[in-house]
């Protein structure tokens, strides 16, 4: 007699976790798709800016063919040699290896990804020895690097679990050997954004016209990352690169649509504080947002050409976290040092600007007379 195996009770499929992850499947598809479409629509915002640059052309064509004509060729130099030069720069410049992820388990990372981050550390200190910044500093990084070969080696020959040792060394490796070369790099690309932001400010907060403020944001922004990254020697990979250019085109719309805005607080203000109190005001608070952004841009951009978390155990912080703390501890100093300088500029403005109210003579038609003003066209 033959005994039939008993049927096992049918088990229920968990339902609610299947639905769980399907929906955060379609959401993390959606949320791809949106971020494309936004990227894309900053894009298109970006290049309508610039092409408000060359509406300009029909008002030096209107004066004569030849002046706008010569208007556009210029315009068009510029573009080239102040922002497709740093960005083709920025390009050339070598792609900085890629940390590897944090250890599974941060309080006890396994001998594998210690010597997954070790390998990392001597291609970033090779890479390091081809850094500009850091020349005359060869035989220094050879020893260096020799250092890091005989820790690799020890790591290798120990077991999993009898490498906890060796831990504080790779730390300690990371601290004398990495971290100390690149906070001299640090420093200097700190001060290169604070000038950059307080420039961006000054030149915004002068120029009275959104237009310009844009390009003045693209200019200084493009020269920014490119000066970034050749500190460092290295950006990110493609993806990342995008990016960075993402962010500059989001700050150039950024600062053409705000132009409107601190008009418009100009004038509210100006009915409270006078004439004169809103023409200052609203040209001081469009500097600062720009200062604000070019800041935040720098920033990102730094953390993403610096390209090195040291090892720890805790998690990494987010990049955009470690922006903005870097733009708290800066904003203050920035704004202080962007109303100093843009006292004088604001007076200069001011006095400008009462004297055209009094009816002093008009630029524009002195330009015209210059070149003949053309004949109405017939009805």
């Amino acid at each position: 007699m033959t005994k039939t195996p008993a049927k096992l009770p049918a088990t229920k499929p968990d339902t609610d976790e299947t639905v769980s992850w399907e929906l955060a499947h379609q959401w993390n598809r959606a949320w791809r798709v949106i971020k494309w479409i936004f990227t894309a629509l900053i894009a298109l915002a970006f290049l309508l800016v610039i092409g408000e640059l060359y509406l300009f052309y029909n008002l030096f064509a209107d004066i004569h063919p030849v002046l706008g004509a010569v208007f556009a060729i210029v315009l068009t130099g510029l573009l080239l040699w102040l922002i497709g030069r740093p960005l083709l720069s920025f390009f050339h410049t070598p792609v900085a290896a890629k940390p590897p992820p944090p250890p599974v388990n941060p309080s006890a990372p396994t001998r594998a990804e210690a010597i997954t981050r070790l390998k990392y550390d001597l291609r970033y200190l090779r890479a390091l020895g081809k850094n500009p910044a850091l020349d005359g500093d060869a035989e220094s990084l050879s020893n260096d690097i020799n250092s890091g070969e005989v820790l690799l080696m020890d790591l290798r020959n120990h077991e999993d679990g009898d490498h906890r040792h060796l831990l504080e060394r790779l730390q300690k490796f990371e601290r004398d050997h990495i971290e100390a070369r690149l906070k001299s790099i640090d420093k200097e690309v700190e001060r290169i954004i604070h000038a950059e932001a307080v420039g961006v400010g000054v030149a915004t907060a002068a120029s009275m016209n959104g237009t310009i403020d844009a390009f003045i944001v693209l200019w200084r922004n493009a020269n920014l990352i490119a000066r970034i990254s050749r500190m460092y020697f290295g950006r990110p990979n493609f993806r990342g690169s995008i990016l960075v250019l993402r962010d500059v085109a989001a700050m150039v719309v950024l600062s053409r649509a705000l132009e409107d805005v601190t008009d418009i607080t100009g004038d509210i203000l100006g009915s409270m504080l006078g004439r004169m109190g809103g023409v200052l005001a609203g040209p001081i608070m469009d500097g600062a947002i720009n200062s604000m952004m070019t800041l935040k841009l720098g920033y990102l951009a730094k953390r993403r050409c610096r390209s090195f978390e040291s090892w720890s155990l805790k998690q990494a912080n987010s990049i955009s976290k470690q922006a903005l703390e870097g733009v708290k501890s800066q904003s203050a100093s920035v704004i202080t040092d962007l109303i100093s300088a843009s006292g004088g500029l604001t007076k200069m403005a001011s006095q400008a600007g009462e004297r055209a109210w009094q009816g002093s003579k008009n630029a524009w038609s002195q330009v015209q007379g210059w070149f003949g003003v053309k004949s109405p066209k017939p009805e």
